[in-house]
């Protein structure tokens, strides 16, 4: 029995263990649960709010229940709420727009929307719609959209007013200039030759600043209320009743205005007097005289400066200079000297302003009308198109020559030209050599260029401010006679000679200009340059040595340019059949004289038509020097083909 009791014993020990490890069992599992019920709600809470900035963060639309100026734009994208702005006139509000500003004296001025470009962009307004509860901060957006989707929000002000308040100013300053000017009027009286002032009646001049303020901030009430708002302008009060008259003064000064030359019009501009008072003198007049006295003030007269009369009179009035050259040579050449000449005829040079020969007759084309004319290729006369224009740019520097016009730009010709005496020509070619000058006077200048018949003249006609005058010549620095080659060419026929080129005496002269008062007398000798012209050896073709080779009548012959020419006194009648031994130590006063192209005659008669190096008798080259017959012109570059200019 006592065994029973002992294993009865240790069963109701066992029973209360197992009943204590239930218990923590129980407990523990639903701690577990807890946990696990936790745990699934806080990553559901979690995905929730992944998932919800997910969503925001790519949401390309207004949030819910935003409204912009009163428009619903809610799920609307960017571009859907710009468009329901316009739809709802945004951009167009202007005509609705007005505000008036009224002065004490009843005069007004209203402004429209429409007057000042007004505009809301709704553009704006949109992007901050958009843009509300988005400002990328950590759940921000995302509690934005949360409130969002619980209460309406009203967005105002959303664009800022675009307006021109360069407008609104100039509408401001005239009317207030209206204003204080019947003010004034009523302050005193005025005749052609003074105002009369009654002291004690003073006034209350509105200032511009505050209208134009006045003006600003009616305008932006009325884009707020989106109607028309009338504002009251009223001065301050005058702290004295006395006229203003500095005011007085900017309302009666009107500045004298003196005519200028104008170069777009190639005319005087309109002048004027002014009308004025003087200030400080009044402001005294008043300071002493008593309330209710009467006050004089002279009015000034302003005369101006210079009248358009005095501009008009000197314009184009003087001529410059005056030069004549003799066309020689074939119809072809006449027409190229005619065509170029009248693209120059009638140019007008302003003050500073730059001739170019090449800049205005252009380049020389048949389509222009130019012809082929005799021309150099390889010192040899040849057709090209435009021979002979040089003569135009060489009379027209012949021209400047005798101003003290600034030459910016020549060249001789190669050979020398026998229109012109020596250091006179200046070649020209497209492309490569330009003749240039300045008009370095303070006035405008005119080109003429006129054919008659065979002669070209040129006058610059412009402003000249005194009696001097102009004489130029040349110093002869040294002289290279030419050569005659015979040459034998299989081609000639027997008994007969060909000239293959002409021959040319070579110079170098220095130019100088020489400056006259009216009485004759030397005021300055100037140097103008050196001019070098080339000699060319005349080439004569001749048959074969077995031929019988014939006199050559083509050597040095006579001139026939004149067919009934007066010799000098003193000098032979006809130039030597031979070239003499030594060269003359005259110096020349003119190239040599050609056949068929002889030197200008009928220049007008002027102080400074003979070089003063040598006598005008001066006869023919002795040393035989007669050119062909001259293509007018001669490229100074020494190149094998040149433009025949």
């Amino acid at each position: 029995m006592g065994n029973i009791k002992l294993i009865s014993g240790k069963g109701k020990k066992s029973k209360k263990k197992d009943k204590k490890v239930k218990t923590k069992a129980r407990r523990w599992t639903g701690a577990k649960t807890a946990v696990t019920i936790i745990i699934i709600l806080l990553v559901g809470v979690a995905a929730f709010v992944l998932s919800l900035k997910y969503y925001v963060g790519n949401l390309d639309t207004v949030y819910p229940n935003v409204w912009a100026d009163g428009v619903l734009l809610s799920g609307m994208t960017f571009e859907e709420a710009m468009q329901a702005l316009i739809d709802e006139g945004y951009e167009s509000n202007a005509a609705s727009i007005f505000a008036t500003i009224v002065f004490p004296n009843e005069s007004s001025f209203t402004i429209s929307g429409e007057d000042v470009g007004l505009a809301l962009s709704a553009w704006d307004a949109a992007k901050a719609a958009f843009d509300f509860g988005r400002d990328g901060s950590f759940f921000s957006d995302e509690i934005a959209y949360a409130r969002s989707l619980l209460s309406r929000t009203e967005l105002s002000d959303l664009s800022i007013a675009t307006l021109d308040e360069d407008y609104v100013r100039e509408v401001a300053a005239e009317y207030t200039k209206l204003f204080n000017d019947e003010l004034i009027k009523d302050t005193f009286s005025i005749s052609d030759e003074s105002i009369t002032i009654l002291k004690g009646t003073g006034i209350e001049p509105a200032d511009e600043d505050a209208v134009f303020n006045l003006a600003m901030e009616t305008l932006m009430r009325a884009i707020d209320e989106q109607t028309h708002v009338v504002a009251h302008y009223i001065p301050e009060a005058a702290e004295h009743d006395e006229v203003d008259l500095a005011l007085l003064f900017a309302t009666i000064h009107v500045d004298e205005v003196s005519s200028v030359y104008d170069p777009e019009t190639y005319g005087a501009t309109d002048s004027s007097t002014g009308i004025t008072f003087d200030l400080p003198g009044a402001q005294a007049m008043m300071d002493s005289a008593g309330t209710g006295e009467s006050i004089v003030i002279p009015l000034i007269t302003l005369e101006p400066e210079v009248t358009r009369e005095e501009i008009e009179s000197l314009l184009f009035r003087d001529e410059l200079a005056t030069r004549t050259t003799k066309i020689a040579g074939t119809s072809n050449r006449l027409n190229n000297i005619v065509l170029s000449s009248s693209t120059i005829n009638g140019t007008i040079l302003n003050p500073g302003d730059v001739f170019s020969f090449n800049g205005i007759v252009g380049q020389r084309t048949a389509g222009k009308g130019y012809k082929e004319a005799g021309a150099y290729v390889g010192g040899k006369v040849v057709q090209e198109i435009g021979g002979g224009i040089c003569q135009t740019s060489s009379t027209i520097y012949d021209c400047v020559l005798h101003t003290d016009l600034e030459v910016v730009e020549r060249l001789p010709h190669r050979y020398i030209v026998t229109y012109l005496p020596l250091g006179n020509d200046a070649t020209i070619n497209w492309g490569s050599i330009d003749f240039k000058f300045r008009n370095n006077t303070d006035y405008p200048i005119r080109i003429e260029a006129v054919v008659n018949v065979r002669d070209l003249s040129v006058k610059l006609i412009g402003t000249k401010l005194d009696d001097t005058y102009i004489k130029v010549d040349y110093t002869l620095i040294s002289k290279t006679p030419y050569q005659t080659i015979r040459r034998e060419d299989a081609s000639v026929p027997p008994g007969q000679t060909v000239e293959d080129a002409g021959g040319y005496t070579g110079h170098v002269v220095d130019t100088y200009k020489s400056l006259y008062d009216a009485d004759g007398n030397l005021i300055r000798k100037t140097l103008v340059g050196r001019s070098t012209y080339r000699v060319q050896d005349r080439v004569i073709l001749v048959p074969p040595a077995s031929s019988v080779e014939p006199t050559d009548p083509a050597t040095d012959p006579t001139p026939t340019a004149d067919p009934t020419p007066t010799p000098p006194t003193g000098t032979p009648t006809a130039p030597p059949t031979t070239s003499p031994t030594a060269p003359p130590t005259d110096t020349p006063t003119a190239p040599p004289t050609d056949t068929t192209d002889p030197p200008p005659t009928g220049s007008p008669a002027s102080p400074t038509e003979e070089p003063t190096t040598a006598p005008p008798t001066q006869p023919a080259d002795p040393t035989g020097d007669q050119p062909p017959p001259d293509p007018g012109w001669e490229d100074p570059s020494g190149s094998s083909r040149q433009e025949p200019d």
